[in-house]
């Protein structure tokens, strides 16, 4: 057998292994950079994600040790090497990550009024159907309704939401938002701060409130940190706490 015939069916068995690596199914990133290569994708239980590891081990790692954002980013977008993955064990308690309170005391009115303290409820939520496309990015042309852009930079300002765009989305009853968020923390507060808006607007004025809203969180640098399109249903479910933050974010985000 020839040479390049050897290195052939080499290079051949390396792309076959790592399409059955791909294959097998879905990777967990830590915080401290490594990587898990799993049967199937995590869930959160708590404060703890239950992960199933390629050897059919069920393990659990606290939810302050797993870095949700690169995780999704990494498993939708395909990024890395899937030969090169450890497998660690990581002893001691789980420790819990807590859920910032989220406040619903104050809005805007969008007929130009000030603002009003002690919210309604905002009530229970159906359970959501919508899926993202692609496409959502920050346009050239602003949302038409100038009130309902006034209202949501009023809401983001008082939440502290400090670096962010707006304009319509992908189409022009949806309405965008660009954040910048360098942190997991940030990404979870932009989300949620973006939720609660939207929640309000809704539960305030519902026939002028956008159909939906497209949030795209980035980093400093441009990369991704994840995208959602959200319904009313969606804003209120994160909104009134019925599912934390995290699991709402590994559920529907997209890269």
């Amino acid at each position: 057998m020839s040479r390049f015939r050897i290195i052939g069916l080499v290079a051949a068995c390396l792309v076959l292994m790592v399409a059955l690596a791909g294959a097998e199914g879905y990777v967990v990133i830590l915080k401290n950079g490594h990587k898990l290569r799993c049967k199937e994708p995590m869930y959160i239980e708590g404060p703890n994600a239950i992960i199933t590891l390629s050897t059919g081990t069920i393990t659990s790692y606290p939810l302050q040790l797993v870095d949700l954002v690169e995780t999704e980013r990494y498993n939708q977008l395909g990024l890395g090497d899937a030969l090169i993955i450890d497998e660690l064990t990581i002893e001691g308690e789980a420790i819990a990550t807590p859920t910032p309170p989220k406040s619903l005391a104050q809005y805007t009115d969008l007929s130009g009024g000030e603002k009003v303290a002690g919210a309604p409820t905002l009530g229970s939520t159906t359970e959501p159907t919508a899926t993202p496309t692609p496409g959502i990015k920050l346009q050239s042309t602003q949302y038409h309704d100038e009130r309902i852009d006034q209202a949501f930079s009023k809401i983001f300002d008082e939440k502290e939401l400090l670096l962010y765009k707006t304009s319509q989305g992908t189409q022009p009853e949806y309405y965008y938002v660009q954040t910048v968020t360098d942190s997991e923390r940030e990404v979870f507060q932009a989300l949620e701060v973006v939720a609660e808006a939207y929640a309000l607007i809704v539960q305030i004025h519902e026939e002028v409130a956008p159909e939906a809203v497209e949030l795209q969180m980035i980093q400093t640098s441009g990369k991704p940190a994840g995208t959602f399109r959200l319904t009313p249903d969606l804003a209120r479910e994160l909104a009134t706490g019925q599912v934390p933050t995290q699991t709402f974010y590994i559920k529907h985000v997209i890269f």
